[in-house]
């Protein structure tokens, strides 16, 4: 995507995909973005948003994701010096309120993607369950298979409870030795989770981190969530 994200979109495209996420923003190349992934069928779940862009320039994300033909600008990351502490996650759902408040009067939504370290407590409270009780239930939540698993809660249980919640799901599986693996490779209940989500309207992406082989991953990945999520 950084040395050519229209060719790299058509291949996407080519591999049988009809909908991406953007990880960033693409400043004036956006509305040529939103164009190619027009012309090429593809919809567009998601646009995340640097942290640093958040916190300094909101108006700026929204409009930028907005170009790039998205309905959702999404928080995906929060580097560990700004999740030290209870005061700075306070803090950022302070700023995620506010943000999502500005998106909703322009016509757009706001999500929040958590890893492993949302799980992991923080002066003896976990951050995800200050997240789910302080955050505006307007704001949506991408649920990470693999990372909420990583993180010691099973993704279905964890879906059961706030399925009220989750707007997206980021797809991939878990080796039995903790490693991530391409969809259908692991360990992951997949089809329980299928069921648990029934005919709600959620986003089915998939993803893998760390992909030796990126276009192999995403080969090998998308006929066995296709068979079990559907198109």
């Amino acid at each position: 995507m950084d040395r050519d994200p229209v060719a790299t979109l058509r291949r996407v495209a080519a591999l049988g995909f009809d909908e991406v996420e953007y990880y960033r923003t693409y400043g004036d190349r956006s509305a040529a973005l939103c164009r190619e992934t027009r012309a090429l069928g593809l919809e567009v779940a998601a646009v995340h948003v640097p942290w640093e862009l958040l916190r300094d320039d909101p108006e700026r994300a929204i409009a930028e994701a907005r170009a790039m033909c998205a309905d959702t600008i999404m928080l995906a990351w929060l580097p560990p010096e700004e999740r030290r502490t209870l005061a700075q996650w306070r803090g950022w759902i302070a700023r995620m309120n506010a943000v999502a408040a500005i998106a909703r009067a322009e016509g757009m939504a706001f999500a929040y993607h958590a890893h492993d370290f949302e799980f992991a407590p923080v002066e003896g409270q976990r951050p995800i369950d200050l997240l789910m009780a302080d955050l505006d239930p307007a704001i949506g939540f991408e649920l990470d298979t693999y990372w909420v698993a990583r993180g010691g809660e099973d993704p279905v249980a964890f879906y059961r409870a706030h399925a009220g919640r989750v707007t997206h799901f980021h797809l991939k599986d878990m080796a039995a030795d903790g490693a991530m693996a391409d969809v259908g490779a692991g360990t992951l209940d997949f089809a329980a989770l299928r069921r648990a989500v029934g005919d709600r309207p959620v986003h089915w992406l998939v993803e893998r981190d760390d992909a030796p082989d990126p276009w192999a991953s995403l080969a090998s990945s998308l006929p066995a969530a296709a068979r079990t999520f559907g198109r």
